[in-house]
């Protein structure tokens, strides 16, 4: 028999319905997570994965499990208690007694379960700082005030502080319920004229002498607070005079007369002794908790006790706040070294020293090579440079310092009529090598260009193996590689070369139930109907380098400037990470609301695989030390990450620039110099177009460190504080064994020392220049000044800045024109470095025989002669000078001059 037509829809419909029900289910619970169980196994991090999903409910667990566990003790222990005086009782008392123990016995694992959820979530939620507790380790440094170590702040601290308001919940509501119980229980045994059993008195006092104890424990965690002090700012931070000998043992106090408190109450309750003692003890309390919270009262010691003799009292606290500063943010082995320049200035242009420090410096300013890439090296539409990367490189057997970029793919630059499905997600999928060249060029030349073109390519004998990018700093939609349309790959005259990539990154989508799941995913139906898929089909997703490790490790803070790396393995991309706390005793937090920082972990990307891998950089670090313990195998010691890579390690600019802001002010060691601020220093300012502007930290390749060892080497000017004189220039090195140190090269304050400032006002009153650019900044074109640039050389210090010329119309191309070099009062400008070397030793050994000449003396003018009776003869008129005739008293042309 034939199923009815009506029934076929009806079964039809169903199925649809069932189907939809299915998809919505998918979407809600299982795709996301299976989706992200892929990416992470295409990584190798599949562990990794399901330890950070499970680690949150073990923690929850094992909390839940403590408390369930002592509610059911103590519930069960009561259950007992109250039950041992039923046979006292007639029958029918003892039948309605026992049945509400039964009842009690019975509901007492399930009550327990219900109070330990909710007191066990908060631990949940910060299930990580429970992890870091569980799994931290000392760090060998201590606090100087309290003497704990630094580990107990950054990782305990949170969570004992957590924990104690939990257990204090937990046992004031034991204490509440089991009370109760107690209480129930003496009204049915006041029947018989009996008394509770002593256990249950003593188990009653023994709770609540645990409670009074988790409150005095409680109290004692506001010794740890103190260390974040406030109220001794502007002066410094942390506590001081007022809180350590005063506030400091009214916390104690408070602790032994709560103790106290608790103490006399249950043995005047158990003994009947009375309630003189536990009132006396409960008024001492409020005392010491007043005389803590008493704000007129510390504010007369501070105003008549402190003030008078302020220095004397905050010594110790002072001193405490400069150590714990420093070595919060890594300043704590800072080399510093006095810099004497040189009164009379030694340059040589022909030092061998010299000319090599030359063919290092970086005249271009990366803001300025972004556009001059994008114009000659972007060769097609949809390539872009998004960042500019200083680095160093070994160049025919010379270690120099370079400027490359990575020429990555802009899909908004394609055609919008290009910009369909296809073309975004299987064809335009990568982008095509790196661009570099020395950081000296030379102005009104041609650009030399140590790796150029596309594909690339380099006559200085730099590898450009395996150059294609397929992760990067651009925001790049899914691809799904390879596939039967092909990917554009290198232009081969008027045609595009196809491409199929042949890499391990992404995630299989060989199957119809992937593509079907990556669909949903995505929300995008091409995905599972295209026909451009085949067996070897990968989709890469989270291209972008910053969202691929943040997905990963959200824990970690990454710096803002991360930069590619051409090895002969292919490109890789570096980015460097921190660990940072808002806890760490005794230091004021700096903006961002951090008060330690440690560039803890280097991360690699390869662009072209999209593997990630993390080196730990710092491991005296206690943070990442937890993490490594916490998950296992994720993070390596820097030793192992690849020699093509650990040699373009470099020391980062964001913790560098942190580091030194806090310097300025926390380089004066000495309390007193610290309480007078008498030299605090501030970023130099530098010239920007037409105005000043804070400093920048630079790199710079010298041989500061070790004279003959080039070093790559990240700088800061530092200036006094209000003036524009040059203070100090802080160095950090990345090199080798240099790498990290930093160091601190001072200048004497009683020498003037000409800062950028005051260097870019002698380059706008020097009338040469000056000339020169006026004729340069002519209708139709912009005369431009890049940064300053500051190099100790030879005793002294060397200024040099680049002078670009650029085009006012649409298309700007920043062409290097000139650079400027200035030592001590002396400015010049040339075509090239080595032209100005020449040009600024003649210039110097002018002014120096101008300022050893001696000074012309004034002849004193004739005796006038006086007639007879005194009266002086009135001044002669000088001769009329006859045109084309030399003033009388001149010599006349063949004239035997005068001596």
């Amino acid at each position: 028999m034939k199923t009815p037509w009506k029934k076929r829809i009806l079964i039809t419909a169903a199925a649809l319905v069932a189907m939809g029900l299915v998809i919505i289910l998918l979407n809600l619970f299982f795709v996301d997570f299976v989706v992200d169980f892929w990416w992470f196994q295409s990584q190798g991090m599949t562990v990794y994965l399901l330890m950070r999903l499970i680690y949150r409910y073990l923690v929850f667990a094992f909390f839940t499990a403590i408390f369930f566990g002592f509610f059911t003790v103590n519930f069960w222990f009561a259950s007992r208690v109250i039950g041992v005086a039923e046979t006292s009782r007639d029958k029918n008392d003892r039948n309605l007694v026992k049945t509400l123990h039964n009842g009690l016995r019975r509901m007492y694992l399930p009550l327990s379960v219900l109070m330990a959820l909710p007191i066990a979530a908060p631990m949940y939620t910060h299930w990580e700082k429970a992890l870091l507790f569980l799994f931290g380790g000392a760090s060998g440094t201590a606090d100087p005030l309290l003497g704990k170590d630094i580990s107990f702040y950054l990782l305990s601290l949170p969570v004992y502080t957590l924990i104690q308001k939990e257990v204090l919940v937990a046992f004031i509501i034991l204490l509440v319920g089991v009370m109760f119980l107690y209480w129930y229980e003496s009204r049915l045994l006041a029947i018989e004229d009996q008394a509770l059993p002593r256990i249950a008195r003593v188990h009653v006092s023994a709770l609540t002498l645990a409670t009074v104890a988790i409150v005095c424990w409680g109290i004692l965690f506001e010794r740890y607070r103190l260390l974040y002090e406030t109220v001794n700012l502007p002066i410094f931070f942390g506590p001081g005079y007022v809180e350590m000998k005063i506030i400091l043992p009214m916390i104690w106090l408070s602790v032994i007369f709560l103790a106290a408190t608790g103490i006399s109450l249950v043995v005047s309750v158990n003994r009947k002794a009375g309630w003189k003692l536990p009132v006396v003890f409960v008024g001492l309390f409020a005392l010491s908790v007043m005389g803590k919270n008493a704000d007129f009262f510390n504010d007369l010691v501070r105003k008549y006790i402190v003030a008078p003799n302020q220095i004397a009292r905050e010594r110790p606290y002072i001193d405490a706040n400069i150590r714990s500063t420093l070595a919060a943010y890594g300043l704590d082995a800072i080399q510093t070294q006095d810099f004497r320049t040189q009164s009379t200035p030694a340059f040589d242009a022909d030092d061998p020293a010299l000319v090599r420090r030359l063919q290092n410096i970086p005249v271009w300013d990366r803001e300025m090579l972004g556009s001059v890439y994008e114009e000659l090296q972007g060769i097609r539409t949809y390539y872009s440079f998004p960042t500019i990367d200083v680095d160093r490189y070994t160049v025919e057997d010379s270690y120099r310092q370079v400027y490359l970029g990575a020429r990555e793919i802009q899909f908004s630059k394609l055609p919008e009529s290009a910009q369909n499905w296809i073309n975004l997600h299987l064809q335009y999928t990568h982008g095509q090598g790196v661009v570099m060249i020395p950081a000296a060029q030379a102005g009104d030349e041609f650009m030399t260009w140590l790796i150029k073109d596309i594909p690339p390519r380099s006559d200085f004998g730099l590898s450009v193996n395996r150059t294609s990018i397929y992760y990067g700093l651009e925001d790049k939609p899914y691809a799904i590689v390879p596939n039967d349309a092909g990917e554009i790959g290198s232009p081969v005259g008027d045609d595009e070369a196809i491409v199929h990539y042949d890499g391990n990154g992404g995630v299989p989508v060989n199957s119809l139930w992937r593509k079907l799941l990556f669909s949903m995913y995505f929300k995008d139906r091409n995905i599972f109907f295209t026909a451009k898929t085949n067996d070897r089909s990968r989709l890469l997703f989270r291209r972008n380098i910053l969202d691929r490790i943040t997905h990963m490790t959200p824990f970690l803070k990454l710096d803002q400037d991360p930069y590619i790396v051409s090895t002969a393995d292919g490109l890789f991309w570096i980015q460097d990470a921190y660990t940072t706390a808002d806890n760490y005793p005794l230091a004021p937090a700096v903006e961002g609301g951090f008060n330690y920082i440690r560039n803890a972990v280097k991360i690699v990307v390869d662009a072209y695989h999209g593997k990630v891998s993390y080196y730990v950089s710092d491991s005296t670090d206690p943070i990442i030390n937890a993490y490594r313990r916490m998950y296992p195998g994720v993070f390596r010691p820097l030793a192992q990450m690849p020699p093509g890579l650990r040699k373009h390690v470099r020391y980062p600019r964001d913790i560098f620039l942190t580091q030194v802001g806090v310097y300025a002010r926390y380089h004066q060691q000495d309390p007193e110099r610290f309480y007078r601020q008498e030299d605090i220093w501030e970023f130099s300012k530098v010239p920007q177009g037409r105005d000043l502007v804070p400093a920048n930290p630079y790199y710079l390749t010298l041989d500061l460190i070790e004279p003959g060892r080039d070093d790559f080497l990240l700088f800061m000017p530092m200036a006094p504080f209000g003036r524009d004189n040059l203070r100090a220039l802080i160095i950090a090195g990345s090199d080798g064994d240099n790498y990290g140190k930093i160091f601190a090269y001072r200048f004497p304050r009683d020498q003037q020392v000409y800062g950028p400032a005051q260097v870019h006002s002698l380059v706008n009153q020097d009338i040469v220049i000056s000339e020169q650019f006026t004729l340069w900044d002519q209708e139709g074109s912009e005369v431009l000044l890049g940064k300053m640039i500051i190099e100790p050389t030879g005793g002294s210090l060397l200024y040099i800045q680049p002078v670009y010329l650029q085009e006012e119309g649409a298309l700007k191309i920043p062409q290097l024109k000139r650079l400027i070099m200035a030592l001590d009062d002396a400015v010049v400008m040339a075509p090239s470095l080595e032209e100005a070397a020449v040009m600024l030793e003649a210039e110097l050994a002018r002014k120096s025989t101008r300022r050893t000449q001696p000074m012309p003396q004034p002849t004193p003018p004739d005796a006038a002669v006086k007639p007879p009776g005194g009266e002086s003869s009135p001044p002669a008129l000088p001769d009329a000078k006859v045109p084309g005739e030399p003033p009388a008293g001149d010599p006349k042309p063949g004239d035997t001059p005068r001596s």
